[in-house]
């Protein structure tokens, strides 16, 4: 079975064996746009090769990250004269996070059989965007939306020549919201994103991890399944919280919520607790600062 699945248009998208994460490629008339290459050196390899066979020119190659996780940012060093674009938070972040990156690529690398050929560099994209912004890239047509909750530095993407919408680290058929702080952040940036699906003729929909969604309907059933996971924690965490619970009860409490990928062969029962953890963290800070 190929890695590959050509959507027409030019948009072709590369699955990688880790944790299914989704490289998207767009060819023009001798450009190309690649949107979070990753992830094995083999398959940044294979990006390559197909991204050299529409756009010889790596100077007519643009590299557009939606957020600054490790499994999002390896592929810069295979297209040395691509122009680079991201969040204007992106930077701050790689660097933050640089150690943990590399130690993480490290270790999946390896553990995959291949070898990590040079040591993960933090770098500053030639072009930063940040809110609600469109421009124009290698000929496409780009509409950037600011996403937090996941990443305070992701960017969904819809290309409306396209009708093809990137939603960056959301809307998965195999992973719950992966929060990386109060759950209402994510559910804000869902309910954000219900303009793009209400508005916007949206025929392919491609998440960051796991199955392409084809046609407004199944990627609209995603984001409002995803928010009412937010919505059931919120509500559950806020009623544990008022009844005194600690943090560790409240994770007890409601390990046995229903969600996706729940006891899967990609489980998210350790994210499901992580994401208890933020909401209650979030629910204590508002207490404390009301006290003060």
């Amino acid at each position: 079975m190929s890695a590959w699945t050509n959507l027409g248009g030019g948009v072709l998208v590369r699955q990688s064996r880790a944790y299914q994460m989704n490289s998207t490629v767009l060819v023009r008339d001798g450009h190309a746009i690649v949107v979070d290459p990753g992830v094995l050196p083999s398959e940044l390899d294979d990006i390559v090769r197909v991204v050299a066979e529409h756009a010889p020119r790596f100077e007519n190659v643009s590299l557009l990250f939606t957020h600054p996780h490790w499994d999002h940012v390896l592929g810069k060093p295979w297209f040395p004269l691509a122009a680079t674009v991201a969040h204007v938070g992106f930077f701050d972040e790689v660097e933050r996070d640089a150690e943990k990156i590399e130690a993480s690529a490290k270790k999946w690398i390896e553990g995959e059989g291949e070898s990590w050929p040079r040591a993960f560099q933090p770098f500053e994209p030639a072009l930063t965007v940040r809110g609600t912004i469109g421009f124009q890239l290698g000929g496409f047509d780009v509409l950037a939306y600011e996403a937090p909750g996941h990443s305070a530095s992701q960017l969904a993407l819809y290309f409306p020549g396209l009708e093809l919408f990137l939603a960056a680290d959301m809307l998965s058929d195999i992973e719950i919201p992966w929060l990386d702080g109060p759950p209402w952040v994510y559910r804000r940036t869902l309910q954000a994103l219900h303009w793009v699906f209400e508005q916007e003729a949206v025929r392919i929909m491609v998440p960051g991890h796991g199955a392409v969604a084809h046609g407004r309907v199944d990627a609209y059933r995603r984001l409002l399944r995803d928010i009412d996971y937010l919505l059931h924690v919120e509500n559950r965490v806020r009623d544990a919280f008022e009844r005194g619970l600690g943090l560790e009860e409240t994770q007890a409490e409601l390990a046995g919520m229903d969600y996706l990928g729940k006891d899967a062969a990609y489980p998210m029962n350790d994210v499901h607790l992580s994401n208890l953890k933020f909401a209650w963290e979030g629910l204590a800070e508002l207490a404390e600062h009301r006290r003060s």
